[in-house]
C-alpha cells in the first residue's frame, strides 16, 4: 500500500488526512471511505469502526500493524467495486487527484531520526582512508524530527555554509515498539520505506567533527529533512534491497546507483540502534548515502547553490522534488 499524509483545504482551514494511492494514480481518503465501507456491510457504528481500524495519523496507523494494513486493502478493493460512493457519512470528499493536495512528509515530525552509513563507497569518497572501525559495526548519528518537510517544500541554504550539499538515501519507518531487536526478527519491526534527502552544511559539520561531537549545526537547520512522497508498506517491497535510485539537479542526471551492496543490512542496522534501548512505531531510520548519492560525488561535482532543483528517485516507492532557496 502506497500512503500519503496530506493536507487538505477546508472552510475552517486545512486539515491533515491520510490517503492511500489507487492503482490509477488517485488519493482515496481512508477514514472517510471506511465509515461507508463499514456501514455498507451492516456495522451499527461505521465511523466509529472507521476511526478504530483505520485512524487518521500515520504513526497511529502503523502501530496497529495488520489490522489497519488489512482494512486498508479492503477499502481500496470497495472503492474499485462497481458503483463505488463518492460521498463520506458526512458528505465529505473520498477520491483526490494527487495535484490537488499539499502532500506532507509521511510521519511529519518523526520523535527521532537515525542515519546510518552502510555504503562503503560514501564512506571512502569523504573520509579517503576507511578507518578499520567501520567494519566492526553499523555507526549512525541521531537527529531531531523537528525540520523534517516533504515534497515541493523549499530546502533553505544556511547563511553560515559554503558547502551546501545534499545526500541520496532510502529509509524505513518502525511500526512496532521493540527493545533489543535481533537482525533475524527486523522485519517485524518495520512498516515501509520511503526517499529521504539528509541535507547538510559539510563545512560546519567537518569543524564540529574535530571535537569528535556532533552533527550540530552540519545537520540541524530549518527544513534539513526531506521525507516522502509516500510509504511504500513492507509487504509491497520485498526487493528493497535492489531498487534504481536516480538523481536530477536542474534537469540533468546526476547520480544512477541501487539500494543494494549494503555492507550492513537493515537487520544489522536495527539490531546495533535498539540495544538497550525502545524504539517506537514512527521512529524513521536512514540507511545512508548512496555511494554517488551526494552532490560533490556525483556527476553534478560541486556544492548546492541557491536556484538549485533537486529530485530524488527511488524505483517503486516515488519522487521528492525540492528547490535550494535564501531565507
Amino acid at each position: 500500500m502506497r500512503l500519503y499524509t496530506v493536507e487538505i483545504k477546508t472552510p475552517v482551514g486545512g486539515i491533515n488526512r491520510l490517503m492511500a494511492e489507487q492503482a490509477d494514480g488517485k488519493l482515496i481518503d481512508l477514514n472517510a471511505a471506511g465509515g461507508v465501507y463499514y456501514q455498507s456491510a451492516g456495522d451499527t457504528n461505521p465511523q466509529q469502526y472507521a476511526d478504530a481500524n483505520l485512524p487518521n495519523d500515520m504513526v497511529t496507523f502503523f502501530t496497529n500493524g495488520d489490522r489497519s494494513l488489512k482494512s486498508g486493502y479492503e477499502v481500496l478493493d470497495f472503492m474499485k467495486s462497481a458503483g463505488h460512493p463518492t460521498e463520506g457519512l458526512a458528505g465529505e470528499q473520498l477520491i483526490y487527484d494527487i495535484d490537488s493536495v499539499h502532500i506532507l512528509a509521511p510521519v511529519t515530525k518523526p520523535n527521532i531520526i537515525f542515519d546510518g552509513m552502510v555504503y562503503e563507497m560514501h564512506v571512502k569518497h569523504h573520509y579517503g582512508t576507511i578507518p578499520e572501525m567501520y567494519y566492526k559495526r553499523p555507526v549512525w548519528n541521531t537527529q531531531s524530527g523537528s525540520t523534517v518537510v516533504g515534497t515541493g517544500e523549499p530546502v533553505i541554504k544556511p547563511k553560515y555554509t559554503q558547502q551546501f550539499d545534499f545526500e541520496f538515501e532510502m529509509g524505513f519507518y518502525i511500526g512496532k515498539r521493540g527493545y533489543g531487536i535481533k537482525a533475524a526478527d527486523v522485519w517485524d519491526y518495520v512498516a515501509g520505506f520511503t526517499v529521504f534527502n539528509d541535507l547538510s552544511a559539510r563545512d560546519a559539520q567537518k569543524d564540529e567533527s574535530v571535537m569528535a561531537l556532533g552533527p550540530a549545526k552540519g545537520k540541524f537547520f530549518e527544513n534539513s529533512l526531506v521525507m516522502g512522497p509516500c510509504v511504500v508498506t513492507k509487504d509491497e517491497l520485498p526487493d528493497y534491497e535492489n531498487l534504481a535510485m536516480t538523481a536530477v539537479v536542474n534537469g540533468e542526471v546526476v547520480t544512477q546507483d541501487r539500494t543494494n551492496n549494503m555492507i550492513f543490512s537493515m537487520g544489522q542496522l536495527v539490531e546495533q540502534i535498539s540495544a538497550d534501548v525502545y524504539l517506537n512505531p514512527g521512529d524513521f531510520i536512514g540507511f545512508g548515502t548512496s555511494p554517488d548519492g551526494n552532490a560533490t560525488s556525483s556527476k553534478l561535482g560541486r556544492w548546492l547553490v541557491v536556484g538549485d532543483e533537486i529530485e530524488f528517485t527511488i524505483e517503486k516507492i516515488g519522487t521528492i522534488k525540492n528547490k535550494v532557496i535564501e531565507r
